[in-house]
């Protein structure tokens, strides 16, 4: 099996040669996930953690709700989404790990989210998921890093290979991060299995056709997008197609309910190249997505860096460049 190094295939659309790294899973491996059962890891409460927010029981109760409430997300997104293999499992991670150990995970591909170079705390869950996941929530989420959602496969070793894997702009992604990584997901083995050779630029000439949808959908820019210097006029400026900032909610539901009315904007992170000058370890591309398919409709490379920041709000310069007739 070939592990994937890159972290989305679509970001590699019009790309310099910086991106050459990014590479599309192998047929092989696709085939084996499609003849496997999905099992999905969930989390489950942490004792530790329970100890530790007993004095306060209104947070200890808003972590118990997170856990729930996270797990039902994957769940609804994942059984809504999820066409591609046999079916779909649920299990707790802790008990996937034994099962992995013990060599009796060989009839599944595992569904797994972690924070990268990092795991997930189980204190951030309550924060996240114990409420309304908003644009104080998504800054939150944002400010713990970002959060990736890998296939794996088990090797003839017991050790589990990525075979392919959707990072997120937040550590802790919403039902509109996760449903679009199933749907990337989906989208991608499908091409592999369909396509002969299948390379990233093929996707060019679909992208030019679902641009042209976008005169059709309103784009949504949540307020945790943009920078406290930039108006809806100034993006107007640029994007002559109807467009409104909104709160973060706004797209999640638009997504979480498949409406065609809407387009939104994914602000993703890749690693960079090794080669790459300065201190950047981390780039951003930023993908314009239908929210009833996940269709690609437009993509940019960031174009406001110096060598340690990369601007991930959206701007003007943003916007034009999402039209491709400009």
């Amino acid at each position: 099996m070939k592990k994937v190094i890159g972290i989305l295939a679509l970001q590699a659309l019009m790309l310099a040669p910086a991106y050459a790294q990014f590479d599309t899973p192998q047929k092989p491996d696709v085939n084996t996930i499609k003849s496997k059962i999905l099992l999905v890891e969930t989390q489950e409460e942490v004792t530790r953690t329970l100890m530790d927010l007993r004095p306060t029981p209104d947070l200890q109760q808003r972590y118990k709700d997170g856990v729930a409430n996270f797990n039902q997300l994957m769940q609804t997104v994942v059984d809504k989404n999820y066409k591609f293999g046999k079916k779909v499992e649920y299990m707790t991670a802790p008990k996937v790990a034994a099962l992995v150990r013990d060599g009796k995970a060989g009839k599944y591909a595992i569904l797994h989210y972690t924070v990268q170079n990092s795991k997930v705390d189980p204190m951030d869950i309550g924060p996240v998921y114990g409420s309304e996941y908003n644009d104080s929530v998504r800054d939150y989420s944002k400010s713990k890093g970002y959060g990736v959602l890998s296939v794996q496969l088990v090797n003839s070793d017991k050790k589990l290979v990525d075979i392919y894997s959707v990072s997120f702009p937040v550590a802790y992604p919403s039902g509109a991060d996760l449903t679009y990584a199933i749907q990337m997901m989906q989208y991608v083995f499908g091409k592999v299995m369909k396509t002969p050779d299948y390379q990233i630029k093929d996707f060019r000439a679909e992208m030019e056709k679902n641009n042209r949808a976008l005169k059709r959908r309103t784009l949504l820019i949540a307020k945790s997008q943009i920078s406290s210097k930039t108006t809806l006029q100034d993006l107007k400026e640029e994007y002559y197609h109807p467009i409104q900032i909104v709160d973060y909610k706004a797209i999640d539901d638009a997504v979480m309910n498949n409406d065609s009315n809407y387009a939104y904007v994914e602000v993703l992170p890749m690693k960079a190249t090794p080669t790459m000058s300065g201190k950047i370890n981390v780039l951003l591309r930023d993908l314009v997505l239908d929210a009833k398919d996940g269709r690609v409709m437009a993509t940019m490379k960031p174009g406001r860096m110096s060598h340690e920041n990369i601007a991930d709000d959206i701007s003007k310069k943003e916007a034009k460049m999402f039209l491709l007739d400009k």
